[in-house]
Parts: structure tokens; C-alpha cells; sequence
């Protein structure tokens, strides 16, 4: 795993500027409001910045003003420096007069030249240009920034796309609301991690024996998520699970699957969980964590108790802008023997709540 270790942003949304290292997990902890979403959102665009979409994601999102910090009147550009073991991307971005915005720079760095110390700069957008330049090939920094997902599974409506029957071969990766979640299982079915995922559903879902994966009688070439109940020759499907069942299948899926995403974002992923599912998530999530970089928010404290210390960042929103920082053990110290950190959250000792 390519760990992003840094990230230095200005001028995007709520974030006036944030230098902030990254961990194999991190956790994100603070008010409504506070700037966590935003902070995940910019992966979003980093997504569509690298699939060369930008300018449709901007005019879909409202356009420029949207994303600057207070709008084009107050900040003029988004500026990008994402650093790596080896090499680094930096980019900006200015607003243009048609709502979108355009690259007033983007290079990336490269320390890794022969073993020396020396830094190579490549040069990738002109001034001017509206998409990104970064190669379409498997170069190395591209590999790293396309393989970043933001993950939401919060819609589990009667018309949600996983309650419905979807294309079997569309199984490459789980994708960011699990609208492929049987084909998915279908593909790894015979994988140890299957059986993982299984009988990690079944701790919470005791009821629950198995999933029925196969092919549409009427079309083959598509597939619907159906399981079995346990005692009985019954079949289900995807609707006769509650929502936050569901919720903790699709998390379950995506963190025990074969081949995970270089980075997993989730925005409040506990969100309809029981207080056991929410423990046997952030199990997952830290077993995980040292092959698959895991960014999340939470307004839990339940969910806060289950990490360390040096998991959690503080987003607090002052001076009409949102603050990031990370805990020091030493301020800890004399309150971890007595207190979990949810708990510490939850009385106002570590700050990540409102304030006048």
C-alpha cells in the first residue's frame, strides 16, 4: 500500500487551509457543520480530477463558487499538495467565466531518481487547461490518485439500486453505494473472504445463513441479491433485511473483500448500526488499516471509544473555517486511565463540539 502521508489544501470550501498528516486510519470527530464532509468531498473531486471529468462534476455541483472558500469574492484558487513516500502532486485551480475552473498549474514530484536525494518536477497541466494532464497509463502517481474511493451505502430506500437486479458481470469492484453488491459476491464466492464476510454478518444477523447467489431465471446475464434464512428452505430478498442489516453487509463486504481500494473514505458510517455492529466495524476497520489507508467521520461516541488516541482528528469550525488537529498524548494522559475517548469527546474535554 502507497500511503498518502500529507495533505496541505487551501481555499476548498469550509477549508480556508489545513497542513495535516495522515495515518494508516483516521478518524474524524466534530460538530455538524464542522468541515469533516468537506473534507471527504474533496476526494471526490480528486476522483473526477483524475478521471478527467472535472468540469462536468463542477457544473453538476453548482460550479467554482461552490467549492471556494466563500466564493470566487474571498478565494481566488484551490491549491493542492498531496505528498507520498517517494513523490508528490500539487495543483491549482482558478475559477473561470463560465462557472468552471481551470488549472493555473499542476506538476508532480519525484524524490526517487537513481537512489539519489535529488527531486525530479514534471510538469502535467498548462496554464489554462480545463482537465487534468496526468498520464492515462499505470504511471505511479496516477495509480495512487485513481485509487482512492468514497464509499456511501446510506441509501437503502425501496428503489435503492442494490435492492435491485443488476448486470453479473459488472463485478470488478464494489462500487461506491454497493449498487453491485450480488454481482460482487457472486465473483468471490469461492474466496476465503467470502466465508469471512459470511460468518462476520452472521455475529450481528444470526439469522442469517447465507446468500443465494445466482443468475436471473429469465436473464442470465443479470443477478439479484437474495439469502437464506437459517432453520428454513426460505428464501429472501434484499428488501426483508432492515436498513441498518444492509448498511452493515455492504461495510462488511467492502473491508473483508480480496482486493481493496489503496484508500476507503466513509462519511458517518455507524449511521443506523447497533452498537455491536458498530464495534465490529471498527474492528474491521483497524484490521484493515495497514493495507487499505481508512479516512472516516463520525458524530458517534460509541464509534469514537472503539479507536486510540492517535486515530482521532479534531475538526472544529473557528474564524469561519475549519480546523483540523490531532491529539497529544501528553494532554491525555491524566484522562485515559479513567475515560474512553468517546467519553472525553462526549464531556468537552478534547474540544470537536459546538462553542459560542
Amino acid at each position: 500500500m502507497t500511503k498518502l502521508n500529507w495533505i496541505q489544501l487551501k481555499g476548498f470550501k469550509s477549508i480556508r487551509e489545513i497542513n495535516l498528516e495522515l495515518r494508516h486510519l483516521n478518524v474524524m470527530i466534530g460538530q455538524n457543520g464542522a468541515g469533516k464532509s468537506n473534507f471527504i468531498n474533496f476526494f471526490r473531486l480528486m476522483n473526477k480530477l483524475v478521471q478527467k471529468d472535472l468540469q462536468f462534476f463542477l457544473a453538476q455541483q453548482g460550479g467554482a463558487d461552490r467549492f471556494l472558500h466563500f466564493g470566487r469574492q474571498i478565494t481566488d484558487a484551490i491549491d493542492i499538495h498531496l505528498s507520498f513516500k517517494q513523490n508528490a502532486y500539487v495543483g491549482s485551480l482558478v475559477p473561470d467565466q463560465t462557472g468552471g475552473m481551470i488549472f493555473k498549474e499542476e506538476y508532480c514530484l519525484d524524490n526517487k531518481i537513481n537512489d539519489s536525494d535529488d527531486i525530479k518536477k514534471q510538469r502535467l497541466a498548462s496554464r489554462g487547461d480545463k482537465e487534468s494532464a496526468l498520464p492515462n497509463n499505470s504511471s505511479t502517481i496516477t495509480s495512487q490518485l485513481s485509487d482512492w474511493q468514497v464509499y456511501h451505502f446510506h441509501d437503502t430506500s425501496e428503489t435503492a439500486k442494490i435492492k435491485q437486479s443488476g448486470l453479473i458481470h459488472d463485478n470488478e469492484r464494489l462500487r461506491p453505494q454497493a449498487e453491485n453488491l450480488a454481482a460482487f459476491l457472486f465473483s468471490i464466492q469461492q474466496s476465503e473472504e467470502y466465508q469471512r464476510i459470511v460468518q462476520t454478518i452472521q455475529r450481528v444477523a444470526p439469522f442469517f445463513h447465507d446468500f443465494i447467489l445466482k443468475p436471473e431465471k429469465n436473464d442470465p446475464e443479470r443477478i439479484r441479491l437474495r439469502w437464506k434464512h437459517r432453520g428454513t428452505d426460505e428464501y429472501f430478498d434484499a428488501n426483508a433485511f432492515s436498513d441498518g442489516t444492509l448498511r452493515f453487509i455492504c461495510l462488511t463486504t467492502l473491508l473483508l473483500q480480496p482486493e481493496r481500494p489503496m484508500m476507503i473514505l466513509l462519511d458517518e458510517p455507524e449511521l443506523g448500526l447497533h452498537p455491536y455492529s458498530i464495534q465490529l466495524l471498527a474492528g474491521m476497520m483497524r484490521s484493515v488499516a495497514h493495507q487499505t489507508q481508512i479516512i472516516a467521520s463520525t458524530q458517534s461516541v460509541t464509534f469514537a471509544n472503539e479507536f486510540d488516541w492517535n486515530d482521532l482528528i479534531i475538526v472544529e469550525l473557528a474564524d469561519n473555517a475549519s480546523q483540523f488537529r490531532r491529539l497529544s498524548e501528553e494532554h491525555l494522559s491524566s484522562w485515559l486511565d479513567d475515560y474512553r475517548l468517546g467519553e472525553l469527546w462526549e464531556k468537552n474535554l478534547i474540544g470537536g463540539t459546538p462553542s459560542c
